[in-house]
C-alpha cells in the first residue's frame, strides 16, 4: 500500500514536494509553452520545443512517481535531474545585467537547491 511505512509528516512532505512539480507542470504545459520555447531558442538551446517537452515528460513521470509513492527513489532522481537541468537553462543569473532580475534568478536557484535537498531526503524513505 502507498505510504504505509511513512509518518504523517513524511507523507505530507512528500505530497507537497510532488505537488510543486505536478502543479507547475500543469501551468507550464498548458499556458507557458510558447513563452518557454521562445526563451530557450534565444538562449541557443537546441531544438527548444523538443527539449521543453522532454523536460515536461521528466517532470510528469518523476512528479507522479513521488506523488503515488511508487519507486519514490527513482522519481526523486528523475526530479533532481529535471531541476538541475531546468535551473541551468532558465536561471542563468550571471548573464543578467539588471540587479533585481539577477537577484530574483539567484534566489530561485537557491530555492531549487533546497528542493533538491528535499528530494534527496525522499530517497531515504522505505522502498
Amino acid at each position: 500500500m502507498f505510504y504505509e511505512n511513512h509518518s504523517t509528516l513524511e507523507m505530507v512532505g512528500q505530497l507537497m514536494v510532488a505537488t510543486l512539480f505536478v502543479g507547475m507542470l500543469a501551468i507550464n504545459a498548458t499556458t507557458k509553452v510558447k513563452q518557454h520555447a521562445d526563451r530557450m531558442a534565444v538562449m541557443g538551446i537546441p531544438m527548444p520545443m523538443v527539449t521543453l517537452w522532454a523536460g515536461f515528460a521528466l517532470q510528469a513521470v518523476g512528479g507522479v512517481m513521488v506523488m503515488l509513492d511508487w519507486h519514490t527513489h527513482i522519481g526523486a532522481i528523475i526530479l533532481i535531474v529535471f531541476t538541475v537541468l531546468a535551473s541551468a537553462i532558465f536561471h542563468r543569473f550571471w548573464t543578467m545585467d539588471d540587479p533585481l532580475r539577477r537577484h530574483m534568478h539567484l534566489s530561485i536557484l537557491f530555492s531549487n537547491v533546497a528542493v533538491v535537498g528535499a528530494l534527496l531526503l525522499l530517497m531515504q524513505f522505505p522502498r
